[in-house]
């Protein structure tokens, strides 16, 4: 209850949900089924409805991520994840919003480990989100459930199917792992609260866990809100008249208990502007205006997905809205206020509600800058897993006030039996359902594209999954029609012409790739590609200067040194072509091809020898 007293001698009495009982009467009360089978219970079905993840592939980001980023694949590498953006070993002349360092530390890790073994990725990531899952279970008890009430929060934030892209895809495991920093971080802090020898350690284990956290994702950095909100509301002015001077001497000890945390942030500001060149670059820019008119109808649907998790996809047909209507703006907007107004008059009914509503919402406020992210890609499911922590405390609590009375089971009511199962029937089959289309690259395009037939990026990725098999006229179909909505997308144009240069229309290549030249003139791939389609129009020495101009870019590009090499061979320069291929081989000493042609010429060479 709101006028419940604090007692500062030991870590906060959790509330019960019934009534105001002290923790050993919640503990004497508890159901008599054993305190630990809910929650084992709980991650083994968790593992059990995840588990035809592990016959599933590297899918969409994961190629480029994982498989084809040569970052991922030498521990030297480690070192510059500290000082580059996520997508920098593959991308490197892009900026980047994403500073990542220790999620890159995780995944040069199980490279070293498993290898292209898509498998034991994937074993791996629904490790995370059992731990994750756990952590959840501890701090709803912590906080306020009895331990079977922790157990069903647990169950419905471990099945819940809006989780399936934080954990049936490899590279959204940046989600649960947070979440195992975040939580562990907070669950430390409440540890702490009583003073002696241990406080302190369990002080510096929270402290250690949250700087983990901000270096795996940078959302991490609503963690110290997170702090302020618990000591007001599991503080002595909970319920209390605000007055001025017992604001300022909650502020005083709120901050002496949490200023550590936010010297973590102001340490971690400067590292992450060294690393991405300024603390976030704008890569869709919109007005004061679109950001507004947008917010209602991204806040609905991150609503609608945590309450209705069905026909789920990892892209959407959402847009920033510029002309408001009653489909994009009014109606979200009306059920976006109904819906905070409800969760504010819940909020006031106890400690355990409020607190767990904040959690709710907080986390998706880094989120409304959806300038810092491209063009019809901001909302997607994986960004619900730290909120739903909120949601399913707070279901499972409805589920504890409602399921009560005889008969009674084992000493469980019978009603709340019966709820905990439909919930993991309803729940698990949503989850195992929903993350089929993950298991390989063909169903993931074909489900995106049936979801989102609208979104550019799903046409873009889905042509490059067509003309890998061989499929260009598809491809072709589907890349013209997003170049022509779009002239100015880069990636439409660079696809394009590279799907023409794989056809052997190099005419066709060579204007595409022109144009993508132009619309982003620091990519050197693209001029790579267009020096060998040069080359095989049988203009040699324009394609010597385009592939020189890939290395101005990218002095260490893969088989750029090699393409010159080749280009001088076939004109009878052996000595420079043998420089080039000596080059490549000193660039990437594991590739045999440039050994290889380095053995040819010089052959070659001794040949011609009076």
């Amino acid at each position: 209850m709101p006028n419940e007293p604090f007692r500062p001698s030991g870590p906060p009495s959790p509330e019960s949900i019934t009534s105001p009982q002290r923790p050993d009467q919640i503990e004497k009360n508890a159901w008599r089924l054993p305190v630990r089978l809910g929650i084992i219970a709980v991650l083994a079905l968790t593992f059990a409805f995840y588990s035809p993840t592990l016959r599933f592939e590297f899918v969409h980001d994961d190629g480029g991520q994982i498989v084809e980023n040569p970052a991922v694949h030498a521990w030297q590498e480690v070192p510059r994840y500290f000082t580059s953006h996520v997508w920098e070993g593959v991308d490197p002349e892009e900026l980047g919003n994403y500073y990542r360092p220790l999620f890159l530390v995780w995944l040069r890790i199980n490279d070293a480990v498993f290898g292209e073994r898509a498998w034991g990725w994937h074993l791996t990531t629904i490790l995370t989100h059992l731990l994750t899952t756990f952590l959840v279970y501890l701090l709803a008890w912590r906080l306020g459930l009895d331990r079977n009430g922790a157990a069903l929060a647990a169950l419905i934030f471990g099945l819940h199917p809006a989780h399936i892209e934080a954990v049936a895809w490899i590279s959204g495991v940046t989600e649960p792992l947070l979440g195992i920093f975040l939580i562990g971080s907070f669950l430390c802090y409440l540890q702490s609260q009583p003073d002696g020898r241990r406080a302190v350690a369990w002080k510096l284990f929270s402290l250690a866990l949250f700087a983990l956290a901000i270096l795996e994702k940078e959302t991490a950095v609503v963690l110290p809100g997170f702090l302020l909100v618990y000591e007001w509301i599991y503080g002595q002015e909970w319920g209390k008249p605000l007055q001025a001077r017992r604001v300022i001497n909650w502020s005083y000890g709120a901050i002496r208990k949490t200023w550590a945390y936010f010297f973590l942030v102001l340490l971690y500001v400067p590292a992450r502007i060294h690393a991405l060149k300024g603390f976030s670059h704008t890569i869709t820019p919109l007005s004061a205006s679109q950001l507004l008119l947008t917010w209602p109808e991204l806040i609905w649907f991150w609503i609608h997905h945590l309450l209705w998790p069905v026909s789920l996809s990892t892209f959407y047909d959402m847009r920033a809205v510029v002309h408001p209507t009653l489909q994009n703006f009014i109606l979200p907007a009306i059920l976006d206020v109904c819906a905070g107004i409800a969760l504010l008059a819940w909020a006031r009914k106890s400690r355990v509600t409020a607190f767990f509503a904040t959690w709710l919402m907080v986390p998706f406020l880094p989120l409304l800058n959806i300038q810092i992210f491209a063009a019809d890609d901001f909302a997607h499911d994986r960004y619900l897993y730290l909120p739903s922590v909120g949601l399913a405390v707070l279901a499972a609590i409805v589920l504890r006030k409602v399921c009560v009375g005889q008969p009674r089971f084992a000493g469980v009511p019978l009603s709340l039996l019966v709820a905990a199962i439909g919930l993991t029937a309803a729940l698990g089959y949503g989850t195992v359902v929903e993350s089929r289309y993950f298991r390989d690259n063909d169903a993931f395009y074909s489900h995106n594209i049936a979801r989102a037939p609208h979104n550019r990026f799903v046409d873009i990725d889905y042509a490059a999954v067509l003309g890998k098999h061989g499929m260009y006229a598809p491809a072709l179909e589907r890349l013209i029609d997003v170049e022509k909505r779009y002239p100015d997308f880069w990636a439409a144009n660079y696809n394009l012409a590279y799907t023409y240069y794989l056809m052997g229309r190099e005419a066709e290549a060579e204007k595409f790739f022109l144009e993508a030249i132009r619309i982003k003139p620091y990519k050197p791939d693209a001029f790579l590609y267009l020096g060998m389609a040069r080359f095989k129009m049988g203009q040699t020495a324009e394609a010597i200067a385009a592939v020189r101009q890939a290395i101005a870019i990218r002095p260490q590009g893969y088989a750029y040194h090699f393409a010159i090499g080749v280009m001088l061979k076939t004109q009878g320069d052996l000595s420079g072509a043998l420089g080039e291929f000596e080059q490549e081989a000193a660039n990437f000493p594991q590739e045999h091809a440039a050994a290889e042609q380095i053995t040819e010429v010089r052959n070659m060479l001794r040949e011609q020898r009076p």
